[in-house]
């Protein structure tokens, strides 16, 4: 992870998407914009593709959260990675709205806290997804059991009322925390336009 960010365990990444590599913002013009003095694009499914997959899991799932059901955008075939700390701009944001996915100002503490989150967030998934498919398995037990001439009503005819109550706020309350704490990263560590000066005046003063 450390050579994901670099020597020094930081870096800002901004994650980018073109159908072809020539459509990319040329990296001259992203240094000047982003006044920054080095900077180099890696293709995503390279050697840190784990990392980019995890940054890329996050927006699907503030995607879903929101409602956005466009989610193929949230998937990028090349990334940017330059120094520590560097704010987006308005210039950037209308200039390269099609090619920027997304950005993020990451230190190593962040992905590995980031991996932890998302990969909670996959297992709880999991286990919603395995009390869905119980239905079903109670379903086919029944047919089974009642070709086998089985008598056990409990097998034959489950409560499925019954159990469905008991199962129907089923990990919620985890699920709810997670996604608080992916919403609360994705806050902290998005890429973000830097404040002008008037509106740090105005936060001292408020």
């Amino acid at each position: 992870m450390s050579e994901f960010l670099g020597p020094h365990g930081k870096a800002t990444v901004v994650l980018m998407s073109a159908h072809f590599e020539s459509e990319l913002p040329k990296l001259k013009d992203l240094k000047k914009l982003l006044n920054v003095s080095e900077g180099k694009y890696y293709k995503s499914g390279g050697q840190h593709s784990s990392s980019i997959e995890q940054l890329e899991a996050l927006l699907i799932i503030m995607a879903e959260l929101s409602g956005d059901e466009n989610v193929i955008k949230r998937s990028s075939n090349n990334y940017l990675i330059t120094a520590s700390e560097v704010y987006s701009n308005i210039f950037i944001k209308l200039k390269y709205t099609a090619e920027i996915i997304e950005g993020f100002n990451l230190t190593n503490d962040a992905m590995s806290e980031l991996e932890k989150i998302i990969t909670c967030h996959a297992k709880l998934c999991s286990m919603h997804r395995d009390i869905e498919y119980f239905w079903t398995v109670l379903k086919r037990n029944a047919e089974k059991a009642k070709e086998m001439e089985f008598d056990d009503v409990t097998v034959l005819n489950p409560n499925l009322a019954a159990l469905q109550e008991v199962l129907s706020t089923y990990g919620d309350s985890e699920y709810a925390k997670i996604t608080k704490s992916i919403q609360a990263w994705y806050e902290k560590y998005r890429w973000k336009v830097k404040p002008s000066n008037v509106d740090v005046d105005e936060a001292k003063l408020s």
